[in-house]
């Protein structure tokens, strides 16, 4: 439950029992007190292992059901105990809900030419107010066509923050105008992929950016597939079709260039998409060693 959440329920309580206080028709020593615990007997709740039981308010039907002074204002209270307990378990699912439905943030430009991926992160970044510096790709796939124009994109970030990690799903809409969006929090024990070396996210889209038609060049081929883990590994696989990619071209990487630290990201070519715009058959396969930093032998 959120800490505002949290804060308007304490309100609430208090509210609650100086209205009663209020109401009260009999005089009675310290009844302030007996309705905040009255109120709270009704909210108090025995969680096991995730079913909640209300234990306050059963002890309550059991042995203070009927008592002898403003019986019916400390009734109400014990009631609204059990209400204030209703909103404590409803609220972080509501809250769980809002925070994870899904958003339309409109796309900055359709062409992968013409517009940068580090552009779309930091959009991305501004309309989720996300942490600058502490924002992860956890994987990309892209699918351009010759001219630059996006057919298929879809990439994920995982974005720590100081109450966890909060995972972000990006998909381009079908008609390509805009990012769908979803994000959900994830629980410590649930991160199984903590212990791998992923990359900032600005670096490896930054580095993508780098890419030109002429890096892309695949005779015969209209549509472009482009596929990265974002993890910065020591690349050692032998090829001939392993090329370095910075600000100054396109590189072939000899076998004794190997291995090498880099960010891997797999192109191939195809002539046809299926109904959800990814590459019917891609072939042609390339390997771009993005961010190449060669390993001392």
């Amino acid at each position: 439950m959120s800490d505002t959440a949290q804060v308007i329920i304490l309100v609430l309580s208090i509210i609650v029992v100086l209205v009663l206080y209020t109401k009260s028709k009999d005089a009675e020593s310290f009844l302030l007190l007996k309705l905040a615990g009255y109120t709270y007997i009704g909210a108090f709740v025995l969680d096991l292992d995730g079913v909640k039981l209300p234990l306050g308010f059963a002890v309550f039907l059991l042995f203070f059901r009927k008592p002898k002074v403003n019986a019916d204002t400390k009734q109400i209270a014990a009631f609204a105990g059990v209400h204030i307990l209703l909103l404590g378990i409803f609220i972080p699912h509501i809250e769980t809900m809002i925070f994870q439905r899904t958003h339309h943030v409109d796309i900055q430009d359709t062409n992968f030419y013409s517009g940068s991926l580090a552009d779309e992160l930091e959009h991305l970044k501004d309309y989720f107010q996300m942490d600058r510096n502490s924002t992860e790709l956890r994987g990309l796939d892209m699918v351009i066509q010759e001219d630059g124009t996006y057919k298929y994109l879809s990439f994920g970030l995982a974005e720590d923050t100081h109450k966890g990690t909060v995972n972000y799903s990006i998909d381009l809409s079908d008609d390509r105008e805009s990012f769908e969006v979803s994000r959900y929090k994830v629980k410590e024990d649930d991160d199984y992929l903590s212990n791998l070396q992923f990359t900032d996210a600005e670096l490896v889209l930054a580095n993508i950016d780098i890419i030109t038609p002429s890096m892309f060049e695949m005779e015969g081929k209209e549509y472009y597939h482009l596929k990265t883990d974002g993890i910065r590994e020591s690349y050692d696989a032998k090829s001939d079709s392993n090329y370095k990619i910075d600000t100054a071209g396109k590189h072939k990487v000899e076998d004794n260039q190997l291995p090498a630290q880099t960010i891997v990201a797999e192109v191939c070519g195809s002539k046809e998409l299926t109904e959800t715009h990814y590459p019917f058959k891609c072939d042609q396969n390339e390997f771009f060693l993005l961010d190449y930093l060669p390993t001392s032998n």
